[in-house]
């Protein structure tokens, strides 16, 4: 092996054992998401009649079949305790990247919920229309996907995600945009 492709590998482990404070973020809401989706799912409420297999979607049901009939009672399947480890398993590489901020975890948490986007639901202040648009579209792309998800029970359904991942994108893209440095008037 050639020290090049060594220092591929050790980057790439790097990366996700020690992550950035942006990566840590999208290790973390994910983790949360996917372990919530598997008790969803183990109990019996991920779908109306359906049990999913993690081993059977992540494979393209190479491995095992990915849709099958739910039980009257809830159900544990060997691919529900290996999705659930590798979240875990992210879950704490994100959790380790913020333990070792100043802030902490606490901050982490604290931040979703005290920040500059929140307050501009009700009232247009710095970052102008477009953060307040970007606050209303990222809070409605949540908002459908829960509803969605308890009222129907369709936690894994396609079109709820296309309809809430492109609130949700575009939310968070119109508050990044918000935070781009004016431009020069003149191009000339």
């Amino acid at each position: 092996m050639s020290s090049e492709q060594s220092d591929t590998q050790g980057g790439i482990i790097s990366m996700i054992t020690n992550p950035s404070t942006c990566t840590a973020n999208w290790f973390i809401g994910l983790s949360i998401w996917g372990i919530f989706l598997a008790f969803l799912n183990i109990s019996g409420y991920a779908h109306p009649t359906y049990h999913y297999s993690w081993g059977g979607l992540f494979t393209l049901e190479f491995t095992n079949v990915a849709y099958e009939l739910k039980s009257g009672s809830a159900q544990f399947v060997p691919s529900d305790a290996v999705f659930i480890a590798i979240c875990s398993m992210f879950l704490y590489f994100g959790s380790k990247a913020y333990a070792e901020t100043e802030d902490g975890v606490a901050g982490f948490l604290k931040g979703l919920f005290v920040n500059e986007t929140w307050p501009a639901l009700a009232a247009i202040g710095e970052g102008g229309i477009q953060r307040t648009l970007a606050a209303w579209a990222i809070l409605l792309g949540f908002t459908f996907y829960a509803y969605f998800g308890i009222s129907h029970m369709g936690w894994m359904d396609p079109g709820v995600y296309a309809v809430s991942i492109a609130f949700i994108a575009f939310g968070f893209a119109l508050n990044h945009a918000s935070r781009a440095p004016e431009g020069e008037d003149n191009l000339d």
